[in-house]
């Protein structure tokens, strides 16, 4: 199965203003909005990540990449936070692109701050990613399943591994921010489990220059291709 992963679309890496603003990360926005709308009306199940902060003494072992805790990031895409909600052009849901709509936080269907959930919560993102190929009744919402960390890794989430594996997920079209730091993770992580990505290179962008460079060729020596937003939208891949 084909999916799209959506790394990290949050508004505290995607503008200017944000917390955690990976620079000139406003300027893939066009092409993360072609490539959700593709994935909507071709009917691609959308997985991704969503950060997801606290900074109290509860999370203090899970979020150790905070300043508050001794880390490098400073706080960002803090709980309930406008900075922790995903930017239209992203949002998946017929409508919630008018920016009109945009405010409210989209719903995580694996919503469980790095515990396992249960089977039957599980069962049903994996069904609702399978089911997007099935019969689609008018004004259908593609099915999308954001996995919540507290780490750059999505691996850290004791669910992705198995969620992936139980989908059969075996290609991914990776995009988000930041390149050489969540989207390596994500697309390393799934190379090593055999699932082929699709990196697409004018929609992702990086924090560091010479660290997104090395990133790039660690992913690309792992087995993911690199393909432009174009070849995506033409069917190319």
């Amino acid at each position: 199965m084909k999916i799209f992963y959506d790394v990290d679309t949050q508004k505290d890496f995607m503008n200017e203003k944000g917390a955690l603003y990976v620079p000139d990360a406003e300027s893939i926005k066009p092409n993360l909005k072609l490539l959700t709308d593709f994935a909507r009306e071709n009917f691609i199940p959308v997985v991704g990540s969503v950060d997801r902060h606290f900074g109290t003494e509860e999370y203090k072992e899970r979020e150790g990449e905070l300043k508050v805790w001794g880390g490098q990031f400073p706080n960002h895409c803090m709980n309930e936070t406008f900075g922790q909600m995903k930017i239209c052009e992203t949002r998946v849901r017929k409508g919630w692109q008018d920016k009109s709509v945009c405010r409210e936080v989209e719903h995580y269907l694996v919503n469980n701050l790095n515990k396992k959930i249960d089977e039957k919560s599980l069962n049903q993102a994996i069904k609702g990613i399978m089911d997007t190929n099935k019969i689609i009744p008018i004004n259908y919402d593609i099915h999308r399943v954001y996995l919540e960390k507290q780490s750059y890794d999505v691996f850290t989430n004791p669910n992705t591994s198995e969620l992936l594996a139980r989908a059969k997920v075996n290609e991914s079209v990776v995009y988000g921010v930041a390149t050489d730091i969540c989207v390596r993770a994500a697309v390393l992580g799934m190379q090593k489990k055999n699932i082929q990505c699709y990196v697409v290179k004018d929609a992702i962008k990086g924090v560091f220059p010479d660290k997104t460079k090395e990133a790039l060729e660690e992913m690309v020596n792992a087995g993911a291709k690199l393909v432009t937003t174009k070849e995506v939208l033409e069917g190319k891949i």
